[in-house]
């Protein structure tokens, strides 16, 4: 009996001191690479939202580059990262019909998730220019190098 005893004597586990130790080392790795897990999920979110207006606009220049569409006129527009086009399905000419054409069916495809690119329009004028507006558009047309 007083082997069982000093068996049980001898085996301490860990001490309350040497887990608070490993659980502060834990919470600094987490307080230092925390912020840097944010930073890279804001990225690739920017970097998706590029993607999604990129293809809005080439969406848009290819069915105007075919002779037998009309020069697309007409607006993109985001709002608390919601993409809307204006105009009816079907009308040539119209943004809604290029992008319907392209596959690109809004709002459900270009949904805008990062912080960076949550409100802006994007005009498409009878000249065949375009005209990037609202709180992020000047941002948003330099990060497409337009």
């Amino acid at each position: 009996m007083n082997n069982l005893k000093e068996q049980k004597m001898n085996n301490k586990g860990f001490s309350l001191v040497e887990l608070i130790i490993v659980i502060a080392i834990m919470a600094v790795l987490i307080g230092v690479l925390a912020p840097q897990y944010l930073k890279y999920v804001e990225k690739s979110r920017q970097s998706a939202d590029l993607d999604n207006v990129d293809s809005i606009l080439s969406a848009v220049t290819t069915y105007s580059a075919d002779p037998a569409n009309q020069l697309v006129i007409g607006h993109v527009t985001c709002a608390s990262g919601v993409v809307t086009a204006d105009g009816a399905v079907g009308t040539k000419g119209d943004v809604k019909d290029a992008l319907n054409e392209a596959g690109i069916n809004l709002p459900t495809t270009a949904l805008m998730k990062s912080k960076a690119y949550q409100a802006w329009d994007i005009e498409f004028k009878p000249d065949g220019t375009m005209a990037f507006t609202g709180t992020n558009g000047p941002a948003l047309q330099t990060a497409l190098g337009h």
